[in-house]
């Protein structure tokens, strides 16, 4: 299967690279503009940052922020599929009522009743794996197996989504860059992403522009090289989603890495 290009568009005020609080729909419209005419396979609409510290916003707020913003990308450019980045159920519904093809729940404990309503719309689920909230994760990253707790936690959502009766191709995984992990434990998990691909899922990679990547302290904006580099990698150990923050340049490094397939 070729791998995809998600693109993410944060609809935040306090995101940790791109959020702004002069975020409105006619500057998001024009970033979805921006990825459709630079080969972007799914807009990723997220309206609470996750990022350490994040303070958590209402239910109402996320919808108005995201709703106009999921309506223009589905008017403008029905082809590609719309993600919603969130862990609200209520934000959820009203998503996938208004077209949204994929529910992006990076909280790492999925309600039982997310899978049963993206089972209701047909829709397809990513499941992170995380611990805590983005208050305390950061002080979560104590592990005896850093890779096989990994996976044994998503291979028990896998689990728990077919139970509620998501198909299973409809499920995909997300290891949790950057979410109650350390520098050296992201590392590791690049490194092995392959130990993953026999959970029989998709797997989606999100790295774009993460504090693990910085060198000498460098801020999200310094961090694109490190990010490219990251993603060629990821491709490597069998990731099937890149989520990214510059879409143009990582449509560049997954060409050249699906030609470099062909050529062997």
């Amino acid at each position: 299967m070729t791998p995809l290009l998600m693109g993410i568009v944060n609809a935040t005020p306090d995101s940790f690279y791109d959020g702004d609080p002069q975020n409105n729909l006619a500057s998001l419209t024009a970033k979805c503009k921006d990825y459709a005419e630079n080969g972007v396979d799914i807009f990723d609409i997220g309206g609470e940052s996750t990022r350490p510290n994040a303070e958590p916003v209402s239910a109402e707020e996320e919808l108005r922020r995201v709703l106009p913003v999921i309506r223009a990308a589905r008017a403008k450019w029905p082809e590609i599929p719309v993600s919603l980045d969130t862990v609200k159920i209520p934000v959820a519904l009203e998503g996938l009522k208004n077209g949204v093809a994929i529910v992006n729940d990076v909280s790492g404990t999925p309600d039982k009743e997310m899978f049963k309503l993206v089972k209701d719309f047909n829709a397809q689920i990513v499941v992170m794996h995380t611990r805590g909230t983005p208050q305390e994760m950061q002080s979560l990253t104590d592990y005896r197996d850093l890779l096989g707790e990994i996976k044994e936690f998503l291979a028990g959502k896998i689990a728990e989504a077919v139970s509620c009766g998501v198909a299973k191709e409809n499920v995909i995984i997300d290891v949790g860059f950057g979410f109650a992990k350390t520098r050296e434990q992201n590392y590791e998990l690049l490194k092995h992403l392959s130990f993953f691909k026999d959970l029989g899922v998709r797997m989606l990679v999100g790295l774009s522009r993460k504090t693990f990547l910085s060198q000498k302290r460098e801020a999200a904006p310094k961090r694109k090289a490190q990010t490219l580099a990251a993603n060629l990698v990821a491709l490597q150990g069998g990731a099937d989603i890149l989520r990214v923050h510059d879409v143009k340049d990582t449509r560049k490094i997954m060409d050249f890495y699906r030609e470099l397939e062909a050529a062997q």
